[in-house]
Order: C-alpha cells, then structure tokens, then sequence
C-alpha cells in the first residue's frame, strides 16, 4: 500500500467503525497486504478514532491467542488491537447491543500495568510490571460477516474485532492463583453458553503480556504504566443478543457482567 492507500484505508475503516456499519465491503485497494500493513493502518484508524471522541489510548486487547480462536479466524498466531477510552466499562455494564454489528463478549483476565514493558521483555520482566489483575469481558464485534475471508491483515487495521470492555472488581493477591489451570466460563441468563481453561491462551495468559510487549516494541512501541491489557478470550466468544444478561467468571478471580439492552 502507498501512504496514500493506507491513509484512505483508515480513513474508510474509521467512518464505518463510528457509523456502526459493517466492513464486509472494504475495497481490494484498502486492505493491507500483510500484517505489518495492517498494524501501520490500525495507528492512523487509532487517531481518527481518537479525533472524533472516541477517546484517548487506554490499553490493548490480544486476539486469537487459543487453538480454537485461530482455527475458527484462520489466523496463525495473535494479534492486538488497540483499545480506546470511549469503549471502558465497569461491572456491572450497561450497554445498547443495537450499536454494535454482531455483539460478542470473551471472557479474559485483564492486567493493569504498574511498570512499563516493552521489547526484550520476559515472562520474569511481565509479571514483575503487573499491579492488578481483573475478571474482564471484551467486547467484541462482527463487522466482517466472513471473518475469515476478510483475512488477518484487515482484521487487524480494524483492531482486531474490538469494540470494548468491561472491567470486574481489581484483584490485587493474584501471585498465588493457579491462572493456567482456572477454568473460564460465560454464562448468559445464568446458563453457561461457553467454557475454557486458562492454559489454552498461550499456555498460560501472562504469555500473551510477553507476546504483545515484544510485538509493540518491533513498532519502537511500549506498554505504560496504567494500560489495561486484555490477554484473550479462555473459551471462544459468545455472539449475544438484546436483552440478555451476561456474565463471565475466572476461579481466583471473580465475576464481571454486563446486561444488553
């Protein structure tokens, strides 16, 4: 892609993103070609986004970080997104499914920052940076229709799927939890609906820190003390609807819910 292209690119994605319409009709000329191509586009949608209200850089969110998330987009590893002040909520959350394409929620264990983290880091230099953790649901939406045909390029100029968060209450004793083996679970109307292990994000969702730390330090990025980072989704999303109440729990580490209006 030209500067030209990229900046038409995030100038489409953008406008689509603030209308809530679908960008299942992106043209060939706006998709990046590779991923390094949709990072550079996900920046200039990041300050439109930012230009037009949605807020100001609040923290990350790291995708397809299990085996079944990357067989069912089709993408070979993670990806992250970049996550916005317009889109944070706290537990229990109110929100209009209506504004969204195709709502989804994850259920994810959040990190709050206290230490910067950047390239080079380790598993060691991770946990070290952390000051809290959190029960946590992304939100998340379908803009894509076949997510899988759109491909992991443009997925990733458009954040990735992100549309927000809901933060549960700040749990500051987590050195001790087992988070590798804690069991996630999504629940809707308070029938669990999807369920899956702590292990199956990169082994162990601190990884997913390590990952995305290194990932934004080859951009000559980092992580800042205060970020929240969504470390990705135990069990696979769940693709709400109006009305219903949702919620997730993580062992160790609580509940989070949100009802959908």
């Amino acid at each position: 892609m030209t500067p030209a292209d990229r900046a038409e690119a995030a100038r489409w994605i953008s406008s689509r993103r603030i209308a809530g319409a679908s960008l299942a009709d992106i043209p060939a000329n706006l998709r990046p070609a590779d991923q390094d191509e949709g990072y550079a586009v996900a920046a200039l949608v990041r300050e439109r986004l930012s230009a037009a209200g949605r807020g100001m850089l609040v923290g990350w969110k790291v995708g397809a970080t299990t085996p079944a998330m990357q067989k069912l987009l089709s993408v070979p590893g993670p990806c992250a997104g970049a996550m916005l002040s317009h889109g944070r909520f706290v537990s229990p959350a109110r929100v209009r499914a209506q504004h969204y394409v195709k709502i989804g929620i994850e259920c994810e264990v959040a990190v709050r920052l206290a230490r910067p983290l950047g390239a080079g880091a380790t598993r060691t230099d991770a946990e070290a940076a952390i000051g809290a953790l959190h029960p946590a649901m992304e939100i998340v939406d379908n803009r894509y229709g076949d997510f899988a045909a759109m491909g992991p390029p443009t997925l990733i100029a458009d954040d990735f799927f992100h549309a927000g968060f809901v933060l549960g209450p700040e749990v500051s004793g987590w050195q001790q939890l087992d988070l590798a083996g804690a069991t996630g679970i999504t629940r809707a109307n308070g029938v669990e609906v999807q369920r899956g292990k702590g292990s199956d994000v990169l082994g162990h969702p601190f990884e997913s820190l390590v990952w995305l730390a290194n990932r934004l330090g080859a951009r000559g990025e980092r992580l800042e003390p205060g970020q929240i980072v969504m470390t990705g989704s135990l069990p696979l999303p769940y693709w709400a609807k109006g009305g219903e109440r949702v919620q997730i729990s993580i062992d160790g580490l609580g509940t989070a819910e949100v009802s959908l209006l």
